[in-house]
């Protein structure tokens, strides 16, 4: 591996570790001559299919939603860590596309940055973070993106990234003590009602990690060593607790639809090393393999907002260099292309109208970006905006709807 990627990707993955805080410093424009020496990683060579989405790909402004990020500055004397946001419409319409705006906020980035989770009619984000100089306790606060406002709901010594219920009802997130108690809590949206529901939870299974929502129930799994596929669900009313299938198909993570028909995961073997994703109903019957690997890791594994579509990365190395592979997926497993190839691949985000793909590149030559990918005609971007520099870092990125 060479010496300079070597210690950029060092620098990157302790700056996602641990972000320090530095002053402030606008954006520049991003140069033209990017875009010619620096092209999107090549897309892999595509089997004879129909494209992903039968539309022809073209979004309405009505639609689009907004893109919002993190801008990390690639040199750091006299900057800091921005959130920004960019336009939907410069997805699909760069001649109408609005400047990139920073959003203020009422903290400074000095500790792990985790991307905002918008509520389902995207009128407000969920964002967990601290504000103390000391990193505890942390906060769940609520952005509201008319006003620009950040409300504080509640507070614990840690609190893990915060989901929204799909009916907007609930935040739903995890807290850890610093001394090994956990929690699993859901509050309304104002900050009332706050409840712990995870008393039922059976003791032997801790720790518990919240995986988000199955329906109105939150979805959890057992961290604890041995405990094959132990999925359970807590009903944000009262607690209710219930496993979720009576023969749990493997220990992994699963991840429900939107509309909760299916849950898709990566069944790995862990004596071969090999991995196979697959949908399921949610009583465990019915499973449907869309593709399988050998060795590297399937992750993440994300769903259209419409629940037709499945968007997962298969990560390995070859000659010892990363490579990262995405493929979108039909739910009846009849269609699984490849839709881009890159070096680290975070997060993937579909558009609020699952006609475009967003790929987090978080350690290519260039730094981290974000790549569009049109699921109509299966071309590839990088994002552009005016002021949006390819000298920072973008990174943890959510699409508000």
């Amino acid at each position: 591996m060479p010496k300079a990627w070597k210690e950029r990707f060092m620098k990157r993955f302790l700056l996602l570790a641990l972000i320090f805080l530095t002053a402030c410093s606008s954006a520049q424009a991003t140069p033209e001559s990017y875009f010619a020496s620096n092209p999107a990683p090549a897309i892999l060579t595509m089997p004879a299919a129909l494209p992903l989405v039968t539309e022809s790909g073209v979004s309405s402004s009505e639609d689009a939603g907004e893109l919002y990020f993190f801008l990390q500055p690639r040199q750091s004397a006299g900057q800091s860590i921005q959130l920004a946001k960019v336009s939907g419409v410069c997805v699909f319409d760069s001649a109408n596309c609005p400047p990139l705006q920073v959003v203020e906020v009422p903290f400074a980035f000095k500790f792990m940055i985790n991307a905002l989770n918008w509520s389902p009619d995207g009128k407000s984000a969920a964002f967990a973070y601290s504000d103390n100089p000391n990193g505890t306790p942390t906060k769940l606060w609520r952005y509201d993106a008319a006003a620009n406002t950040w409300t504080a709901l509640a507070e614990f010594p840690y609190i893990d990234p915060p989901f929204w219920s799909p009916d907007g009802a609930w935040i739903g997130f995890r807290m850890q003590d610093g001394a090994g108690g956990e929690g699993i809590y859901v509050t309304r949206a104002d900050g009332s009602d706050l409840r712990n529901i995870s008393a039922g939870l059976p003791a032997l299974g801790k720790p518990y990690i919240m995986d988000g929502w199955f329906a109105d129930h939150v979805l959890v799994h057992s961290a604890l060593p041995g405990n094959e596929g132990v999925m359970i669900l807590l009903r944000a009313s009262d607690g209710a607790a219930q496993n979720l299938f009576a023969t749990p198909p493997a220990k992994t993570q699963f991840h429900a639809a939107p509309d909760a028909s299916l849950l898709a995961y990566d069944d790995l073997d862990a004596v071969s090393q090999s991995h196979v994703v697959k949908v399921v109903q949610p009583d465990g019957a019915n499973a449907i393999t869309l593709a399988n690997f050998a060795g590297g890791r399937v992750f993440p594994i994300v769903w259209s907002p419409d629940s037709q579509r499945i968007a997962f990365t298969y990560s390995g190395f070859v000659d010892g260099n990363p490579t990262a592979d995405v493929f979108v997926a039909s739910r009846s497993g009849g269609q699984v292309l490849p839709v881009y190839k890159g070096r680290t691949v975070g997060r993937l985000l579909f558009s609020p109208n699952a006609k475009y793909l967003l790929v987090e590149e978080t350690t290519s030559a260039t730094g981290g970006h974000l790549y569009l990918v049109n699921l109509a005609t299966l071309e590839i971007a990088i994002l552009q905006a005016p002021g949006l520099s390819t000298d920072f870092d973008w990174y943890a990125p959510s699409w508000k709807p």
